[in-house]
């Protein structure tokens, strides 16, 4: 039977939406908005410079905007794409300068707020609009059409000018000012703003440095509003009116040239000398440092100890410090990123006890930023959505001055769920960044088509001035880099094309089919992870160096969804990489977004928060993994297929009475790839469910430590499941364990050679296990909601959270209406439909779907879900319709 291609997967496993499944017992320790500590304005007093969106007008936007609130209340709207003053405006009284509708700002006081589509607009009036087309050229005939090609669907993004008209730069800080920097051509240019009272009212003055240059430069000054009128202070300016507004030509000069534009009422008088920039002001802007209390070994389990590092809630700046990411600067200080713009220096992080933890501020005002690294001494590198800004402190009082625009070559959509997801560091010094693929718009899943580096991993060059797409068309791509041989590993989360959690190795030219109706070509993943396991993967992190021991050189995987960390055991050999993955048993209680190892290979760090729940409790803290030997090691230390079964390797010897074929469950799946969301469970044939794989014999290593587990009717799978139920032979503490393989080829392998000489490979009957009868009652069914992550999307309690689907309160008996104008009752049949074909009958047409558990949960399984649901009703007959989303 071939499957279905409507049947879905789980609802959107993403970090563009952070859905995860949080078990019911959460729901007690979920902290309502009253428990956030209270921070002062996102858009924080003083500082002179924010990255952000801003939709100037249903027709203008602009993508990568630079805002520079000046002292006088004026909100000045720079574009770092087009070389454009995109417009003024007066701020009211008390009020931000743009309306905070990003998901970090929404998110800001309330954690628990979120956004989809609306984006920032001025507070107030405009002064001055500029058309959508370069600000600056060194032709004039180059300012009246955007060279960039256009996206579909409209995108406003289109990345930034060809360096021939020009680039860019960055921003110096000088105290309140800010300084932008770019090249008009190859001509340096510097600018910064100055509001001035004269007599006639208010003077907008934009002052420009611009180095020597042998031919006409042209500035597109945009239209005032309201009377107002745009002059210069320089003979060597004409001016030209177009239909776009005003033209300046600044004539050629053989050496600096300063020049001011004034934005004034008609009476005003003329604009004065232009000023020199302003200098660096060596005074801190953040003096002071804040703590918080760390919690050592917050968990210690299979030789690992976990301490809590959190964050300083109460900071003398009111900040919300929501931590995202970490890059190691020295063996004791690291800088921490924020999803709300802020990077921070802390210090005392070598210290084993974390006695003196200690959080300055460094930077501020980055939009919406989620990776960090150090790719070299005293540079700090950020990947957010104006770019890879690299932050520098040149008058080295504590703080950064200098806000390179390393590169900004990745298109970045307009729209607020297209994420600067991660980042990693490569031998060579290049840099792999990965962004989020899920776009508001009307395309497959709602996803849109986005731009062309939407879902794409792109690797840049170590000077930042080209780059290439590396990988294409994931659905919310981590990437990391293997420090020594430059290995691109990564994952992707549950989505179209991807019906599961996933590990890939990134190879050039890859494509993960997201939001594509009909791939040329689908790359297969290193690994599947089922969705019970990891709901929404993060990032990974390798391992290398003496300190970590057993642990030396493993690749780690994060999942967001459920606070948990995973060993994957590659084989790269294969000619098709494929590998294992060993859940560690460690819950974090983190939500865990990326992980870094610390300078002296001691210990992991992770950074991460919540915005859209996870499985977790813990809203936002760093994290530190460190080996335990007073920690006894329970699961595999690797595991590799064959072609005639698995080898598990353990880190201390077995008890060879323990390891028999009774001790070892197995079965296989496939799931279907498809333009739907997701897939069910099917076995190897076709059909709805699952494969057992018999165990005909289990062969110990000599030296005790691995074992050969014989699967004579193995063949290549999706998923393999492999239960395992071994003691140790120093009578230490075993837990059973489980191990998904993916094989995508069966290998031969030199077992001989592996420790397991002289098997019998002939040996081909299988020992059977008896069946332990499976319980149908409500109780199962309330485990089975939290082992499969459904109260995430159905909190039994709407009033305690809100819920992605509708809440289980109350749902049995009520009356469900569809797309297609047709009703019915959530009855038993309804439900039984829901958990199998979710798509059959939709409730909100576009919504990203629940899980499809066809083939996942067993008949019995389903009706104990269906008995829980029942016992959360007390309705005795349909009740009215009433508004709802799937």
């Amino acid at each position: 039977m071939t499957p279905r291609p409507s049947l879905l997967s789980c609802i959107g496993s993403a970090i563009v939406t952070l859905v995860a499944c949080l078990p019911l017992s959460a729901q007690e320790a979920a902290p309502s908005p009253a428990a956030f500590a209270e921070t002062g304005p996102f858009f924080e007093p003083g500082q002179p410079l924010f990255h952000t969106q801003v939709e100037v007008t249903k027709e203008h936007f602009v993508v990568r905007g630079v805002l520079l609130p000046l002292p006088s209340g004026h909100a000045v709207l720079f574009d770092q794409e087009l070389l454009r003053v995109a417009a003024i405006w007066l701020v009211p009284a008390g009020q931000p300068p743009v309306s905070e509708r990003t998901m970090a700002q929404i998110s800001y006081k309330n954690p628990r707020t979120r956004t989809y589509s609306d984006h920032p607009q001025p507070t107030g009036p405009l002064l001055l609009a500029s058309a959508l087309n370069p600000g600056a050229a060194p032709d004039f005939d180059a300012l009246f059409s955007d060279p960039r090609p256009p996206n579909r669907e409209g995108d406003a993004g289109r990345g930034p000018l060809p360096e021939t008209v020009g680039r860019f730069e960055g921003v110096e800080l000088t105290g309140p000012t800010a300084v932008l920097r770019y090249r008009v051509g190859q001509t340096l240019v510097r600018e910064w703003f100055e509001a001035r009272d004269t007599d006639g009212g208010v003077q907008l003055l934009r002052h420009l440095e611009i180095a020597a240059h042998a031919t006409p430069l042209h500035f597109a000054l945009g239209r005032p509003a309201n009377g107002a009128q745009l002059s210069a202070n320089s003979p060597a300016v004409t001016f030209t009116d177009s239909a776009d507004g005003l033209v300046a030509s600044l004539a050629p000069a053989k050496g600096v040239q300063r020049i001011t534009f004034a934005l004034a009422p008609a009476d005003a008088p003329a604009p004065g000398p232009t000023p020199a920039p302003p200098a660096l002001i060596a005074t801190p802007r953040w003096p002071g440092t804040a703590t918080a209390e760390p919690k050592l070994a917050r968990l210690r389990q299979n030789g690992w100890v976990l301490d809590h590092v959190p964050v300083p809630e109460v900071n003398p700046w009111k900040r919300r410090i929501r931590p995202a990411d970490l890059a190691f600067v020295s063996a004791d200080e690291a800088a921490v990123v924020t999803y709300d713009g802020d990077v921070w220096r802390v210090t005392g992080l070598a210290d084993p006890e974390l006695a003196q933890v200690t959080w300055r501020r460094f930077a501020s005002g980055l939009h919406e930023p989620l990776a960090i690294a150090a790719p070299l001494p005293g540079a700090v590198q950020v990947w957010t959505k104006n770019g890879l800004v690299r932050l520098a402190d040149t008058d080295a009082n504590g703080e950064a001055d200098r806000y390179d625009n390393f590169n900004d070559h990745v298109i970045q959509s307009q729209t607020t769920r297209s994420f600067p997801l991660d980042m990693a560091i490569g031998p060579d010094g290049s840099t792999y960044v990965s962004q989020g693929g899920i776009t508001t718009g009307t395309g497959i899943q709602s996803g849109g088509t986005g731009t062309p580096h939407a879902g794409a991993i792109l690797k840049i060059s170590p000077d930042g001035r080209s780059s290439e797409v590396f990988a294409r068309a994931a659905r919310e791509p981590f990437v990391t880099v293997h420090p020594r041989t430059g290995t691109v590993t990564g994952t992707d989360q549950q989505g179209h094309f991807v019906p599961a959690s996933v590990g890939y190795v990134f190879r050039k030219g890859d494509n993960f089919g997201f939001p594509e109706a009909t791939p040329e070509k689908l790359t297969p993943p290193l690994v599947w992870i089922p969705h019970a396991q990891d709901t929404s993967s993060a990032s990974q992190v390798w391992t290398p160096g003496e300190g970590f021991g057993i642990w030396s050189d493993k690749l780690l995987h994060l999942s967001y969804g459920r606070g948990r960390l995973f060993l994957i055991s590659p084989d790269f050999a294969a000619p098709t990489p494929q590998g294992a993955v060993i859940p560690l048993g460690l819950e974090t209680d983190l939500p865990l977004l990326h992980g870094r190892r610390a300078v002296d290979s001691r210990a992991m760090w992770f950074a991460g928060f919540q915005i859209w729940g996870t499985r977790t409790k813990t809203m936002w803290s760093l994290g530190r993994l460190r080996p335990d030997p007073d920690s006894p090691i329970v699961t595999p230390v690797a595991a590799r297929s064959n072609a005639h079964g698995v080898v598990l390797t353990f880190a201390r010897p077995l008890d060879p009475a323990s390891v028999t074929p009774l001790a070892v469950q197995s079965r296989a799946w496939n799931y279907f790839r498809s333009a739907e969301y997701g897939s069910g469970y099917y076995t190897l044939d076709g059909r709805p469910g699952t494969t057992p794989q018999g165990v005909s014999q289990t062969v110990l290593s000599a030296d005790g430590r691995s074992v050969f587990i014989h699967l004579p009717n193995l063949t290549p799978a999706m998923q393999l499941e492999l239960k395992h139920d071994f003691k140790f032979a120093d009578g230490g503490p075993a837990a059973p364990g489980v191990v998904f393989f993916t094989v995508h080829q069966l290998r031969e392998e030199n077992l001989a050679a592996q420790g397991f000489p002289g098997v019998d490979l002939n040996k081909r009957d299988i020992v059977e296990r008896p069946k332990a009868p499976e319980q149908i009652a409500a109780e199962a069914g309330q485990e089975l909601a939290v082992q499969f992550g459904c109260a995430a999307c159905h909190f039994p309690d709407p009033t305690t959270r809100a819920t992605i689907g509708p809440t289980w309160l109350n749902l049995y008996n009520s009356r469900r209406r569809f797309t297609d104008g047709t009703t019915a009752v959530a009855d038993e049949a309804y439900l039984r439909e829901k958990i199998r074909e979710p798509m059959k009958r939709r409730v909100t047409q576009g919504m990203v779907e629940m899980p499809s558990y066809a083939g996942v949960l067993t008949d019995a399984q389903i009706e104990s879900l269906v008995l829980y649901i029942k016992s959360l009703s007390s309705r005795e007959g349909p009740a009215p319709d009433r508004p709802t989303r799937e």
